[in-house]
């Protein structure tokens, strides 16, 4: 083929050329359909054009950097000296405080409690009352199935005392389950922006399936909390009900301490003893490990969280 003939077949790009009067200048290109209504050269502009600060329709949007509680979200040894470590540390201090004031008074406690205990294991149906306060107490803020279940092991013994918490413990749960699944479900979402720590545990279990839910139902974080976790995040009603049921032997160790201080009010033997501390170490060891469990995994996907927060905020601030 000849030259002549590949001129002749040649297609010129869509663009228009602009020719001065006085002689050609260098060729500017105008795309046809994309050109903006508010131009700063007038008439004629060109692909730099397209790119400057003044052109909203091609300017490109920066992740925004991360803020101070993100920065120390990344760095977990600086988490304790912010207002959120700072929280945490006087929770952690006020349960330590507790536990001990109940580990030297615990006989007083025993004593002063025993009659209403004994009042509702005489009568045929007081067992629906510590039943009815285990499902009043299953919706947070609010706290103390360790105590119902420790009353329970005084009045009804370990085995009936371990089914009266169990029944109660899972109705709690089923109705706090289905409580925040239908009416606190938007206002979870809301927080789970705000918090870093409540998103990186969602993103966990909404990923981690039954293993993570047993994981943080056995750890040392409420079973109420994760519960309300577990359902805003969306998890399946079938795998909560399965990781419930699977971790009622914690319930358990509440209910045997209740029966070993009722032993103690008329004194404890040595084989009392040992096994309370026995069952105390075996308890503190599978909550420990099962936390840290459920941690590490918190801190794999933070910084994953930490920057579809950034991004999320860069949407927000994109003006188109």
């Amino acid at each position: 083929m000849s030259t002549d003939n590949q001129h002749q077949t040649y297609a010129s790009p869509p663009y228009r050329v602009n020719y001065d009067p006085q002689g050609v200048k260098p060729q500017i290109f105008e795309p046809q359909g994309v050109k903006p209504s508010d131009l700063v050269y007038g008439d004629r502009w060109n692909t730099v054009n397209v790119a400057l600060p003044h052109d909203p329709q091609t300017r490109m949007i920066r992740t925004p950097s991360p803020t101070p509680s993100e920065v120390c979200g990344v760095k977990s040894k600086d988490i304790w000296i912010s207002k959120e470590g700072l929280k945490y540390g006087i929770t952690v201090a006020v349960v330590i405080t507790l536990v001990v004031l109940f580990a030297v008074y615990h006989k007083d406690i025993v004593i002063f409690l025993t009659p209403a205990t004994q009042w509702c294991h005489d009568h045929r149906l007081g067992w629906l009352i510590p039943v009815g306060i285990l499902i009043v107490l299953s919706f947070p803020p609010l706290f103390g199935h360790e105590i119902i279940g420790m009353l329970c092991g005084i009045g009804w013994g370990i085995a009936i005392g371990f089914v009266i918490v169990a029944l109660g413990t899972l109705l709690g749960e089923i109705a706090n389950y289905f409580t925040f699944k239908y009416c606190c479900t938007t206002r979870s979402q809301k927080y789970e922006k705000k918090n870093i720590t409540y998103a990186c545990l969602s993103k966990v279990v909404r990923s981690g399936g039954f293993k993570i839910a047993l994981a943080a139902r056995y750890s040392v974080i409420p079973p109420h909390l994760t519960t309300t976790v577990f359902a805003s995040s969306g998890m399946d009603f079938y795998v909560f009900i399965a990781a419930a049921i699977c971790s009622l032997p914690k319930q358990l160790v509440t209910v045997y301490i209740g029966v070993l201080l009722e032993e103690s009010v008329n004194g404890t033997s040595k084989k009392d003893k040992i096994a309370s501390i026995a069952v105390a170490i075996v308890f503190a060891v599978v909550t420990s490990f099962a936390f840290r469990y459920v941690n590490k995994k918190m801190d794999e996907v933070k910084p994953q969280v930490i920057y579809e927060r950034r991004k999320a905020r860069c949407v927000s601030e994109c003006p188109f």
